[in-house]
Order: structure tokens, then sequence, then C-alpha cells
């Protein structure tokens, strides 16, 4: 009778993916607060905020390479990735409070203020990478069953997804409440007491749930006994073509990211104008219409792929995004963009989008086994390096990209904010900068979407190619499995040779 797969409990699954939602809760107040932090509180222009976020996350983003091989060659008796999510989370708490955490800001202290963004952000996203490649590389640990680890990844990004909703949707609502109270303690405005104050209530919750893998997943599958340098580990990413496949097509679509990253400018000027508290509803509607687009194709992705190929379901899904995402842009050139129409079309766009961020992650896990079955290397850690790599990459170039097209149109929050404190009406008044928002969460991710499938166009790892490739995975533990309990040697075979 053949032996049953090694696989997860639903105790671990479910810690697992509260602890998915919590590190999004966690990653999303730097994607949604950080950048609105410095410009509309620090006073800090946009483009020096646009340079730092292209440098520290181009940095985090290669760094995320070298801690996926850290990963691949810590052996511990908790695992390879355990460790780290035990740890990490407190870390990762003070960190992000200490990152809104600022006394002064750059109107009276130029230079003391960019050194402190530098500082406190390049530290944080260092941090974050020790947590990050873990969380995500031991679901390649958790089971030997593709469909299960399909479903995991699945309901990961749905998790993650909820806990970057909960974020995007209330944070700078928080925010409002906050420095409406006129408090500023230590801070140098309300505007900087309030990002602290909702950074606090948010970091502790989502870094609370955070911890709660590190204590309660467990791996499955052991390492493999190669001990390789890191040169030869990097080796490895040229001979897994899949792997190389997917992350060009991360890279050429970066500007995807626009969206989800630079709306909150969208929504406090456009439709709330300038007043944090007020932004709850237009979130609830725009970007709730955007995650809930998301959680569906998510939810509904493993009943796709029982019709259409992983390789047709990722690239039309995000040809066929570009028309919400163009039809939005059309509306605000004609000034038809009423909020039902725009709430649908952002809806459709999040669907579409929605599909591709689950596929990513279980395509980069196909591409381990392909690797494993190639090289005899189980290089998860590196692997799943490159969707967080991906992350910090596609973040800098929205950011980066973002902050100059606002700074190529004059984007000036402090006299933006005067002139609403006065009874004006930003969207009327800077007519300039709203195309450029629109621009930037509209146009910019549509030509991303476009982009995107040139590499994966002709996707090379099938189906029936991976189902093959995990049999033979799978039975060659096996042996090795028998082997080791018969006392016959080292867990060690020989590799098969492909």
């Amino acid at each position: 009778m053949e032996k049953a797969l090694k696989t997860y409990t639903a105790k671990e699954r479910n810690y697992y993916l509260l602890g998915m939602a919590g590190q999004n809760i966690v990653y999303n107040i730097i994607a949604v607060g950080l950048a609105l932090y410095y410009t509309e509180a620090l006073y800090v222009p946009a483009s020096i905020v646009a340079v730092l976020m292209l440098i520290a996350r181009l940095w985090d983003a290669f760094n995320d390479f070298i801690m996926g091989v850290i990963v691949d060659r810590t052996r511990s008796k908790w695992g390879k990735c355990r460790p780290y999510l035990i740890y990490v989370p407190l870390l990762i708490l003070l960190s992000t409070i200490g990152a809104f955490s600022a006394t002064f800001n750059y109107n009276q202290r130029p230079v003391l203020t960019v050194v402190f963004i530098y500082t406190t952000y390049i530290l944080w996203g260092m941090l974050y990478t020790v947590g990050d490649i873990p969380l995500w590389g031991i679901t390649a640990l958790m089971t030997e069953s593709e469909k299960d680890r399909t479903k995991l990844l699945s309901l990961a990004r749905i998790a993650g997804a909820i806990g970057s909703a909960v974020t995007f949707l209330l944070y700078v609502t928080v925010v409002g409440l906050f420095k409406n109270t006129g408090a500023t303690f230590i801070f140098p405005t309300t505007g900087a007491y309030g990002y602290f104050m909702a950074t606090l209530v948010y970091a502790v919750i989502g870094c609370a749930l955070f911890q709660l893998v590190g204590f309660n997943v467990k791996e499955k599958i052991k390492p493999t006994n190669k001990e390789s340098n890191i040169l030869k580990n990097f080796a490895l990413l040229a001979r897994n073509k899949p792997f190389l496949q997917v992350l060009g097509s991360g890279i050429l679509g970066s500007t995807k990211m626009m969206l989800s990253s630079c709306s909150s400018y969208l929504v406090l000027w456009y439709y709330a104008n300038g007043n944090e508290a007020n932004t709850m509803f237009y979130y609830a509607v725009i970007g709730g219409g955007y995650f809930i687009g998301n959680l569906v194709a998510m939810y509904l992705t493993p009943a796709f792929l029982k019709t259409y190929s992983k390789k047709d379901l990722y690239n039309w899904s995000h040809l066929l995004s570009v028309i919400p995402f163009m039809t939005i842009f059309v509306l605000y050139l004609l000034k038809l963009d009423a909020i039902p129409l725009v709430a649908i079309l952002i809806f459709l766009a999040g669907a579409l989008q929605g599909f591709p961020v689950v596929l990513h992650s279980s395509m980069i896990a196909d591409s381990v086994d392909y690797l494993e079955w190639k090289t005899g290397e189980k290089a998860d850690g590196l692997c799943f390096a490159g969707q967080t790599f991906l992350a910090k990459l596609q973040s800098a170039v929205a950011y980066y990209g973002a902050l100059m097209v606002l700074s190529f149109v004059n984007y000036n929050p402090e006299a933006m904010q005067n002139y609403v404190a006065a009874g004006g009406i930003a969207r009327q008044q800077f007519p300039e900068v709203m195309t450029a928002l629109f621009v930037i969460i509209t146009v910019l991710p549509a030509l991303g979407s476009v982009l995107a499938v040139i590499p994966t166009w002709r996707y090379c790892l099938t189906e029936q190619e991976h189902e093959k490739i995990l049999n033979e995975l799978n039975e060659k533990r096996r042996r090795q499995e028998l082997a080791a309990a018969a006392g016959s040697g080292p867990l060690a075979q020989s590799e098969m040779s492909r």
C-alpha cells in the first residue's frame, strides 16, 4: 500500500494563515503609511523620499537572496525556517514603531530628518527580510502534496490580502482620529503623533499574529544534506528556467504595484480633500473593491486550475486587467468617474490581478521541485527569496516612479494642506496633481500587466511535467527513509542525473 504523503495539520494551517495575516498587517503599515508619513507629517520633499524608496528597496531586494542562501544553509533542531520565525517578529515590531518615531521634521532639522528616515527604513527592511523569506519558504517544507501546497498558498494569499485590507482600509483613518485629538506630546506635529499612535496599534496586533507561526508550525520535509558554498547556491538559479521566467515576469510587471502602494495619495487628496479621518468610506468603496476582487480570485484559483493551465490563467488574467485599468482613466478624463463606476472597475481589476498573485507563489514553489529534481538541491529559501525580492523591487519601482511623477507636477503637500484648511477643494485647485495620481494608479499598472506576460508567454513547466517530477521526488524520499530506517548509511543517495 502506498505510503501517505506527509502534510500539515488543520491546526498548523490555521496558525500559518493567522501569521500570514499578521505579517501583512505589518508590511502594509510601511506600504500604506510610510511615504505619507514622510511627505505629509515630516514634510520631506517627494523627490528625496523617492530616492530613499529606490535605494532602500533595491538594497533590500538584493539582500533577500543573501537571506535565502542563509536559510538554505540553516540546520537546527527546529529546522531551516522555524528558528527565524520564532525570534524575529519582536525585532520587526520594534523597528516598525521606530520608523515612525521622529521627534522633529524636515523644516526644523532637514539633515537629521534625512539621516533618520534612511537609517530606520533600511533597518526595518533588513529585519523584515529575515522573517519574510522563512515565512514563505516554510510552505515548501510543510507538505509533500502539490495539491495541499496549492491550497495552502491560495489560502495564504487570501489571509495576506485580509491582513493588507485591515491596514489599507483603516490605517489612514486611524491616523486621522489620533491627529484630530490635537495632541503632539514629543512629536513635531499632530500628524506625526497620529502616525506614531496608529502604527503602535497596528504593529502590536500584526506582530503578535506573526509570532504564532514559529511556535505552532513544524517542517515535514528534511533539508538535503548537501552543503554548498554561497556562490554555488546562487549559480543554482541559472539552472532553474521556470524560476527565471517567473522572476522576469515580476520585474517587467513592477508598475502593477503602483495601484496598491500609491492609491492612498489619490484617496486622501482627490476624494477626502486632505482629511485623513474622512478616508474610511473611500478606502472601503474603492480599496475594498480591489481587495474583494483579489480575494474572490484567490479563492477560486484552485477551481480555475481544473480547467485552465497555470500559464494560460497567469498570462490572460494579466492582459484582461488592462481593460478596467484604462477604462477608469478614460472616465476620469471625461469627468464621469462616479464612485459606483470606479468601484465596479476596481473590483474587476482586483479580481484579474488576484489570479497571478496566487499563481506567482505556486509557480515559484513548483520551481523549487524542478530544481531539486534537476540538481538534488532543495533551495526553497533561495527560490522564495526571489518572491520577496520581487515584492521589494516592485515596491521600489512603484514608490520611486510615483513620487517622481508627483515631483514632476510640483506636488507640495504642505501648500495643499494650507489651501484645504482655508476652505479650498484640492481636486479643483491642483488638477495636474490629480491627473498624475490617476496615471499612477491606472495607466502605469496597465503597462506593467502587458509587460509581465512577455517572459511567461512560453512558460516551460507544464502541469504534467511537474506532476512527474513531484512523483519522482517523493519516491526518492521514500527510498531514503527506508534506507535510513534499515541503517544502511546516510540519507544522501546518489543523485539522479538530469
